[in-house]
């Protein structure tokens, strides 16, 4: 097997093995949740800074047509950690 064919399956398993983490498979974590798993995210962080990682709120259209969000973030496990462990997370920036 020369180079060039073992890192394209190394590069498919890679991309496959995040898709299916990243996807199906990823866990949502509450804010205390995510200090506990990743402790450089104090709750006090993720209340200041939280808008910097990716998160979602669940939200539901009434009747009426009005949005209701539930109130604390969910952030994605997988996602963050793949972040970290590629650097993408030593020197945020914030877009305000």
């Amino acid at each position: 097997m020369d180079r060039m064919l073992r890192a394209e399956i190394v590069a498919t398993v890679r991309q496959t093995v995040t898709e299916v983490l990243e996807g199906a498979d990823e866990v949502w974590l509450s804010p205390d949740e995510m200090s506990k798993q990743f402790g450089m995210f104090t709750p006090e962080w993720l209340r200041r800074h939280g808008d910097l990682l990716p998160r979602e709120k669940v939200g539901i259209v009434m009747e009426d047509g009005t949005l209701k969000e539930s109130r604390s973030w969910a952030y994605p496990k997988h996602r963050i950690n793949r972040m970290i462990m590629e650097g993408k997370l030593r020197a945020i920036t914030p877009c305000r």
